[in-house]
């Protein structure tokens, strides 16, 4: 009768192999244990690999719900400057207010380091506009139990997308759409202080603010930052000079962003803290 061996589950490579060498089977037993060893090599394989800069390295793979951050914890008022103290309304009244034709408003957040460098974070791979790189940003809700105002809808995206707690706003910062280009044909209104655009179906109207946002002296190198890998995989921290290039770091990391236009925010967000800082 030929020698059988069991092949328990929990059985490491080396000892599969081992296994393999004493085993005198030629029988369906054998077929059965190919096809474990064929298994295990597939789930070492297929381990998932978390990168940093450049290097990769084995890891196990977190879940959904252990990577994004957790919910919300309860925030005292924002402080902000007077001038932006019509975003302290819900958004559905100060469209009402402003007499807008919009269906909605857009908020986004340029959170800088002390260097100064800017935080960008990559949609992720199955979301639209897969691997283009944006700041913190979405859409106000209209229901006050989520954002009570436009500022606080600020504070909560920030969260939700980095899990940087907000402290305060510092200003708005914005950068009008070239003429002629895709962005401007897209504009349906001409807005000082915002950009007015359409969603990809063109059935709703949207108007973005962009505000410089104070999350306290954030040190790039530390990993503060929680995305939630529905949305976004990567984050980095790229200076004025690389954010201008479209290139980031020694890795020479090409970063293609959402628009033309966001860019161009972000580069305006740079311009407006050399101003306030007097340099």
């Amino acid at each position: 009768m030929p020698l059988r061996r069991e092949v328990p589950a929990h059985f490491t490579v080396p000892q599969l192999f081992r296994a393999r060498r004493i085993t005198q089977c030629q029988s369906p037993m054998m077929a059965i244990f190919r096809f474990q060893l064929a298994h295990h090599f597939a789930l070492l394989l297929t381990q998932p690999r978390h990168r940093a800069r450049g290097v990769f390295t084995m890891a196990a793979q977190p879940s959904v719900q252990a990577m994004r951050p957790g919910p919300m914890p309860t925030i005292p008022d924002l402080v902000f400057p007077p001038n932006l103290d019509r975003f302290n309304s819900p958004a559905r009244e100060y469209i009402l207010r402003h007499n807008k034709p919009w269906d909605g408003i857009a908020v986004g957040a340029l959170v800088f380091s002390p260097e100064p460098k800017v935080l960008v974070i990559q949609r992720a791979k199955s979301d639209s506009l897969p691997e283009k790189w944006e700041i913190p940003s979405g859409v106000v809700s209209n229901d006050p139990a989520k954002d009570s105002t436009i500022i606080s809808a600020v504070a909560r995206e920030i969260w939700e997308e980095t899990g940087l707690f907000a402290r305060g706003l510092a200003r708005l910062v914005t950068a009008p759409a070239v003429i002629g280009s895709p962005e401007s044909a897209a504009q349906l209104q001409t807005e000082a202080d915002g950009f007015v655009f359409s969603n990809s179906t063109r059935t709703k109207v949207f108007c973005r603010y962009v505000f410089d946002v104070d999350v306290g002296d954030m040190v790039p190198g530390e990993q503060h930052i929680k995305l939630n890998p529905c949305e976004h995989q990567d984050f980095l921290w790229a200076s004025e000079e690389e954010i201008r290039d479209g290139i980031v770091g020694k890795e020479k990391l090409e970063i293609d962003f959402t628009s033309e236009h966001l860019r161009r925010l972000i580069l305006e967000g740079f311009r407006l803290r050399r101003n306030s800082c007097g340099l």
